[in-house]
C-alpha cells in the first residue's frame, strides 16, 4: 500500500487548475473541497457560484443530502454508548408504532437493520415525500407494506428505516432527532454552519441554490436551471435533511478520523465509529456500515458516501488507514465530479496506477449515462408495449374522483374540459399536471418537480359491478393498488 507523497503548493495549484478545467467541461455551478490529513485541514477551495452570481465559497452551505445519514448512525451510536439505547434490541421497544405485517420482523429489526438497509423492505420514496402527516403517523403505515427481498440476507436503499432510526433516538432521549443530532454531534464539534432543513438553510445569509440542466448538452454550455427551494420539511428528513458546508464538515472528518477527538476533546465515543464503519451487509463487491459504504481502492481501505437531492450533490470519503478524508459539495444535482474528484486525487496523493481517466472522458461518460436515465424512453422502461389507437373504453369523467392507498399517498383526479378537449387532471402531494392516454384505461403521468422527474403508469379497472373501482398506479420498481375514497 503506497504511502501519501509529500505535497506541496506545487501539487495544490495542479489540483486546483485540474478541478477548474473539469468543472468548465461538465458545466459545474458551484463546488467547494475540504482536503484532511493527518488532523488537518491541507487544501480547501472553492469554484463557481453559489446562486445565479455570487460567489461559491467555503463558508457556502448547501443541502448534504445522503451524508445526513452518517450523523443520524453515530446520534444512535452514542446513545447506545451511554447505556440509553441497544443496537441489537427491537426497534419496536423504542417506536411501538413500528410494528409490520409479519411479527417475526417487527420482533426482531433493530438499529442496525435499519441503518444498515437490511430491512428488505422496499425503497418507498414517493410514498413520503411531501407528505403532510406526521413522521409517527407515517410510520404506522409501514404495517400495510410487504418485504421486497429477504430480510438481512438482501439489500435495498431505504431513507424511511432512516426515518425509523431518527424517530427511535428521539423517543429514547425524550427529544426530536434534531435535537439529538445536535447536542450529541454539532454543539460538541463546534459544527456552527450546520443546520437541519431547507426552510432554515434559505435564511442563512451565505446558503446555495440548487441547480440542474436539462440535458449534458445544456450543462456543458453553462445553461444551469436554478430550483426554487423546497421548504416543505422532510417526514424522512434524518435520512437527508441536513445542510453544512465543507469548513463543519471538515471537523466531522476530524473527528471520524480521529477516533472520535477533535482538538484533544473526545465528541464521539470510539465504539460509535467502529460500529459506522464496520461492514453489516454485502452489496456488489463492496458491503455497508450505518451510513456508510466501505470498499478498498486499489488496496486502500476507503470509506465513503454520496449525497444527492434536487439541486444537490456531495461526495464524503475517508481513507481511515491513510488518516485523509476528502470532502465535495456542490449546487448542481447531475454532477459526478462530487464522486470520481476524490478517485483523482487518490491516485495522485498515493501515487497510484492511473487506470482510469476520472476527471476527464470517465466523468463526461459518467454524466452523461445520467442524463439518458432522464429522458422519455428511460423512464418509461417499464411501461407495456403501447397499443396503438386504442382509445379508452370509458369516458373520462368515469375515471375522475378522489384515489387512496393504504401507505401511499392521496391521489386526486379531476375532469377539464369537454368532449374532445377534455382530460383529467391529477394532483399527488408536490406533484400536479395532466394525464396523457397511454392505450385502453391507461393514462401516463409524468410528475415534475424542479430537479426531479418520473413517470408512472395508472391503469383502471372496472369492477363486477360495472363501476370503475380499482387504479393500479404502476412505478419503476412497485404497482400498487388504489381504491375510490370514501364519500364524505
Amino acid at each position: 500500500m503506497a504511502a501519501p507523497r509529500n505535497l506541496t503548493q506545487a501539487d495544490f495549484d495542479i489540483w486546483t487548475a485540474a478541478i477548474k478545467k473539469a468543472n468548465a467541461n461538465v458545466g459545474v455551478q458551484g463546488l467547494a473541497i475540504a482536503i484532511v490529513h493527518k488532523g488537518e485541514t491541507i487544501y480547501a477551495q472553492a469554484f463557481g457560484k453559489r446562486n445565479e452570481k455570487d460567489p461559491f465559497t467555503l463558508e457556502t452551505v448547501g443541502n448534504i443530502a445522503s451524508l445526513t445519514k452518517a450523523f443520524t448512525a453515530a446520534a444512535c451510536g452514542e446513545l447506545v454508548a451511554e447505556g440509553k439505547a441497544d443496537w441489537y434490541a427491537p426497534v419496536n421497544e423504542y417506536v411501538p408504532e413500528f410494528k409490520l405485517k409479519d411479527p417475526y420482523l417487527t420482533s426482531e429489526i433493530n438499529l442496525i437493520d435499519l441503518l444498515a438497509h437490511r430491512t428488505g423492505y422496499p425503497m418507498l420514496d414517493l410514498h413520503w415525500y411531501h407528505r403532510t402527516e406526521s413522521r409517527r403517523e407515517l410510520i404506522k403505515q409501514l404495517r400495510h407494506v410487504e418485504p421486497k427481498v429477504s430480510f438481512r440476507t438482501g439489500w435495498i436503499y431505504n431513507n424511511i428505516m432512516y426515518a425509523v432510526a431518527g424517530e427511535a433516538s428521539g423517543r429514547i432521549e425524550g427529544k426530536s432527532w434534531e435535537e439529538v443530532v445536535r447536542d450529541k454531534i454539532l454543539i460538541p464539534a463546534g459544527m456552527n454552519y450546520t443546520g437541519f432543513s431547507t426552510k432554515t438553510m434559505i435564511t442563512r445569509p451565505n446558503h446555495a441554490r440548487g441547480f440542474f440542466a436539462n440535458s449534458f448538452e445544456d450543462s456543458q454550455k453553462g445553461k444551469n436551471i436554478a430550483i426554487p427551494p423546497d421548504t416543505f420539511t422532510l417526514t424522512d428528513a434524518p435520512s437527508g435533511d441536513i445542510f453544512s458546508n465543507v469548513i463543519d464538515l471538515a471537523k466531522w472528518a476530524k473527528i471520524l478520523l480521529g477516533e472520535g477527538k477533535l482538538n484533544g476533546k473526545q465528541v464521539l465515543h470510539k465504539d460509535t465509529i467502529k460500529m459506522s464503519h464496520t461492514g453489516w451487509a454485502a452489496i456488489d463487491g463492496v458491503t455497508y456500515g450505518l451510513g456508510w459504504t466501505i470498499e478498498d481502492y486499489k488496496g486502500h481501505r476507503m470509506v465513503n458516501h454520496g449525497g444527492a437531492n434536487p439541486g444537490f450533490r456531495n461526495h464524503f470519503t475517508l481513507f481511515p488507514n491513510d488518516d485523509l478524508a476528502i470532502i465535495v459539495q456542490s449546487n448542481k444535482e447531475i454532477n459526478d465530479i462530487v464522486a470520481l474528484l476524490p478517485l483523482w486525487l487518490a491516485d495522485y496523493i498515493f501515487e497510484l496506477p492511473k487506470t482510469k481517466d476520472w476527471l476527464g472522458k470517465d466523468l463526461e461518460d459518467r454524466d452523461k449515462s445520467v442524463y439518458a436515465t432522464r429522458t422519455p424512453a428511460a423512464l418509461e422502461g417499464f411501461f407495456p408495449p403501447q397499443v396503438k389507437n386504442k382509445p379508452p373504453t370509458r369516458k373520462l369523467a368515469d375515471f375522475a374522483g378522489e384515489w387512496v392507498h393504504t401507505h401511499g399517498p392521496a391521489l386526486s383526479l379531476t375532469l377539464r374540459g369537454k368532449g374532445n378537449k377534455a382530460s383529467l387532471a391529477f394532483n399527488m402531494t408536490a406533484y400536479e399536471g395532466t394525464l396523457e392516454h397511454y392505450h385502453y384505461d391507461s393514462f401516463r403521468a409524468r410528475l415534475n418537480y424542479p430537479g426531479f422527474i418520473t413517470t408512472i403508469l395508472l391503469s383502471f379497472v372496472t369492477g363486477n359491478g360495472g363501476d370503475v373501482d380499482q387504479l393500479r398506479f404502476t412505478t419503476f420498481d412497485e404497482t400498487m393498488v388504489y381504491t375510490r375514497a370514501p364519500r364524505a
